[in-house]
């Protein structure tokens, strides 16, 4: 293992592997899809098993990290899954993993050097914002803030629109993503894990806009209610639901008949996964529709 500091306690240490986004919601998709093969849409004729991984964290602070992950898994994420009409409690880890997921997006967009172009004042903004939840998840402040945490939870649309492109339910559903978005005054960290969305406010002047979502510091429910988002992020999701179909769906001839063989060997997995819930959801929607050039599957 490298030596090096730490980023979230900057301490000197030997580093470990760390993911980005959780290895559980991979672990999960992997597991749900029917083939136990994953494609990313940046590289789709690539066959992947993971995600983003970095040598960031101390052995200390990557547990830190693996306790939440292990609550919001056991408690929330899986469980939602299946059954999404439930009421969930949740206390002080939701806001723990939440801020840990958001920070480390953050820390990605940043050390990455995504954010070069950027002006000095949102700059400002985004240092402002990190050293709050480093010092949230290193047990100095009990909240983050004016620098919030959001999760909206996430289910199958019903209801025909030609709003929405034909493949919505499976990104909805199912899509793992990592962004940073930056609006005309907003900026936030965006991580899509499967049915869940966590965003982190970097800056946002009209919270108000934001109704049923804000993780609290010390206990709340995810649980049906009324969920008030702004108009742009249905926008922004059904952008990302396209750009996955378009990606998807330029597959080579050669990745294509990998992807079809796959399907035919697992097709009594298939049946019953969730991924299978989910391209139904589709098709209930948009019939012949919801099928890409090469097919269901990769769609």
């Amino acid at each position: 293992m490298p030596s090096g500091l730490c980023r979230l306690c900057e301490r000197q240490s030997e580093l470990q592997l760390s993911h980005v986004l959780p290895a559980f919601a991979y672990r999960w998709l992997r597991e749900s899809s029917g083939n136990g093969h994953l494609r990313n849409s940046r590289e789709p004729n690539k066959r992947t098993q993971d995600g983003l991984k970095f040598y960031w964290l101390c052995a200390e602070c990557e547990e830190l990290f693996s306790r939440n992950e292990t609550a919001f898994a056991g408690r929330l994420f899986h469980p939602y899954t299946k059954a999404s009409g439930q009421i969930f409690p949740y206390s002080s880890w939701l806001i723990h993993f939440c801020t840990s997921v958001s920070w480390r997006v953050l820390r990605f967009y940043r050390d990455e050097g995504h954010l070069q172009s950027w002006e000095p004042e949102a700059i400002a903004r985004v240092e402002s914002a990190e050293a709050v939840w480093r010092d949230v998840l290193l047990g100095k402040r009990s909240n983050p803030g004016v620098f919030q945490q959001h999760i909206l939870p996430l289910d199958q649309i019903s209801q025909t629109s030609s709003e929405f492109v034909p493949n919505i339910n499976r990104y909805l559903m199912r899509a793992i993503q990592l962004d940073i978005c930056r609006g005309s005054q907003s900026i936030f960290t965006y991580a899509k894990l499967g049915r869940f969305i966590i965003l982190g406010f970097v800056h946002e002047p009209e919270p108000t806009r934001w109704k049923g979502t804000k993780v609290h510091a010390t206990h709340g429910y995810v649980e049906p209610r009324k969920f008030v988002v702004p108009h742009a992020l249905r926008d922004y999701l059904n952008e990302k639901a396209q750009e996955i179909r378009e990606a998807l769906a330029s597959i080579s001839d050669r990745q294509a008949e990998k992807v079809e063989t796959a399907f035919k060997a697992n097709i009594d997995r298939f049946a019953g996964s969730d991924a299978f819930i989910a391209m139904q959801a589709d098709i209930d929607m948009f019939s012949n529709e919801a099928f890409t050039k090469r097919g269901s599957n990769a769609a």
